[in-house]
């Protein structure tokens, strides 16, 4: 891939649809996570704070992205922050990554009306 890591949102049927782009596997895991926090506000207007570490794993690539971006959207929600930036180590099946936070006051209210949903991730 010549291209610099990127992500992109396209239309779907039950929602917003994200992609993430990069060198690595780490660096699309990454893409595909600013592209979620891209949905509610620039990512580079979230200003960096505390670290966040959540570990995910699961049996394949597929699965591990889908159940780790769902727990990306549950830690913004029950930690009422967005995040700004990512940093995604691989090990097989298994996904760990800290995300710098913060929220901001227009974005806290929109997220209160959202119930969070539990989440095998811890």
């Amino acid at each position: 891939m010549a291209n610099a890591p990127a992500y992109e949102h396209f239309e779907h049927q039950a929602d917003m649809g994200v992609r993430g782009y990069g060198h690595t596997r780490e660096e699309a895991f990454e893409q595909v996570a600013l592209a979620l926090t891209a949905v509610i506000v620039p990512p580079d207007v979230v200003k960096t704070g505390t670290s966040v570490q959540v570990t995910c794993s699961a049996p394949d690539d597929e699965l591990l992205l889908l159940d780790w971006l769902g727990t990306v959207v549950y830690q913004m929600s029950v930690r009422k922050m967005l995040f700004g930036q990512f940093k995604v180590a691989l090990d097989g099946c298994k996904a760990s990554y800290w995300a710098s936070r913060s929220m901001s006051r227009a974005t806290s209210r929109a997220s209160r009306s959202k119930r969070p949903r539990p989440r095998s991730c811890a």
